[in-house]
């Protein structure tokens, strides 16, 4: 049997109806991005989300090949991904969103990686990694929570930072969110690990 007489052979055992279709599209649809019940999903869920998501488009794009291959008619493409972009620098985020871009300029860990994201095109996240913990800061225009996280804290403070109030969250003293606004922006830092209180407020003033 020849290569072309096995494609042909496979290929017949392949068919991507359209109720497989929609029943991909109806799965992603459900996918609750930005809140669920009690809570949106933290950024690492959040991500892990977003490769689900794109393995569906894969077999989407999959299904549309083989419509093309056989000619056979073929539905209008569906974006599944939102516009999440990533940059080189803070510079070149804020040309991208139009607003200058805070960053941190000093963390209590060594700074092994950088991550520069614009999130539909109105969210800024720079995410900096490291060996013992990795932080992650989130700055948009507006007064609504751009933390993406709402799990329930044991330990919630109110402080009062120059002249905005800044609420940090956490368990037993230590603290893993802290969201603020400012001037007509939101703002959040979360790390993955948690941190004692100085540790936050320290971070929050390095924020420049």
């Amino acid at each position: 049997m020849t290569l072309k007489n096995k494609y042909d052979e496979v290929m017949k055992n392949i068919e991507v109806t359209d109720e497989m279709r929609d029943r991909i599209l109806n799965n992603i649809r459900k996918l609750d991005l930005e809140k669920t019940s009690k809570r949106t999903l933290p950024f690492p869920q959040f991500k892990k989300v977003l490769s689900i998501a794109a393995c569906f488009a894969i077999l989407i794009v999959g299904s549309v090949i083989v419509h093309n291959t056989f000619n056979l008619p073929s539905e209008p493409p569906v974006q599944i991904i939102p516009d999440i972009v990533s940059y080189h620098s803070a510079a070149e985020l804020s040309d991208a969103l139009g607003f200058a871009v805070k960053e941190i300029k000093e963390l209590p860990f060594e700074i092994e990686s950088v991550k520069y994201t614009s999130f539909w095109g109105e969210l800024a996240e720079i995410e900096y990694a490291g060996s013992d913990n990795t932080a992650i800061f989130r700055m948009a225009s507006g007064d609504k929570d751009v933390s993406g996280y709402y799990d329930e804290f044991t330990s919630v403070e109110s402080l009062k930072i120059s002249s905005y109030d800044v609420t940090i969250k956490g368990s037993d003293g230590q603290y893993l969110l802290a969201v603020w606004q400012s001037n007509g922006y939101s703002y959040s830092v979360q790390f993955i690990e948690p941190v004692s209180q100085q540790v936050m407020l320290d971070t929050i003033q390095n924020i420049k």
